[in-house]
C-alpha cells in the first residue's frame, strides 16, 4: 500500500481542530453555576479569564493563528457559542443581567480576552488582567450590585 505524503492544508485542519478541542474543553470546563454565592461570581468570571488566559499564552502560535488573525476562524465562534452556553444558566438564574442578549454578553467576553491575550504577561500579569477584566465586564453584567 502507498502512503501518499500529507498536505500542508490537512496539517493546518488537524492543527486547528485540536487547539480548538482542548480550547472548547476547557471553556465547557468554565460554566457558572446558576445558583452561585453572589459573592462568588466575581471569582468564578475571574477564573474563567484566567484560566483561558493562562491556556492562550501556553499556545500563542494557535492563538495567533486561530484566534486573532482576520479574518476570524471558526474557532472564535465555536468558544463565543461556548462560553455563551456556559453564561445562559447564569443569566436564566439571575446572576446576569436580561436586558443584553446573552449572545452579546458571550461575544463582550470573547472579545475582551482576545484583546488581553495580545498583551504579553507572566502569571501575575495574566491573574492581574483577569481580575481587571472582571470587574469591567460584571460592573455591567452581573445584577448583584445595583
Amino acid at each position: 500500500m502507498t502512503t501518499f505524503p500529507r498536505n500542508e492544508s490537512d496539517t493546518v485542519d488537524e492543527s486547528r481542530d485540536a487547539f480548538a478541542q482542548q480550547l472548547l474543553n476547557l471553556a465547557r470546563t468554565l460554566k457558572i453555576d446558576p445558583l452561585v454565592a453572589e459573592n462568588q461570581v466575581l471569582d468564578r468570571v475571574a477564573l474563567s479569564f484566567r484560566k483561558l488566559l493562562n491556556f492562550l499564552a501556553q499556545q500563542a502560535e494557535a492563538t495567533e493563528m486561530y484566534l486573532l488573525a482576520y479574518p476570524p476562524d471558526k474557532v472564535k465562534a465555536q468558544l463565543v457559542a461556548t462560553m455563551q452556553e456556559n453564561f445562559a444558566d447564569a443569566q436564566l438564574g439571575e446572576i446576569f443581567r436580561k436586558d443584553i442578549p446573552i449572545k452579546l454578553l458571550a461575544e463582550f467576553f470573547i472579545a475582551m480576552l482576545l484583546q488581553l491575550a495580545q498583551i504579553p504577561a507572566d502569571p501575575q500579569g495574566r491573574h492581574q488582567q483577569s481580575l481587571a477584566a472582571t470587574r469591567l465586564f460584571c460592573e455591567g453584567a452581573w445584577l448583584g450590585k445595583e
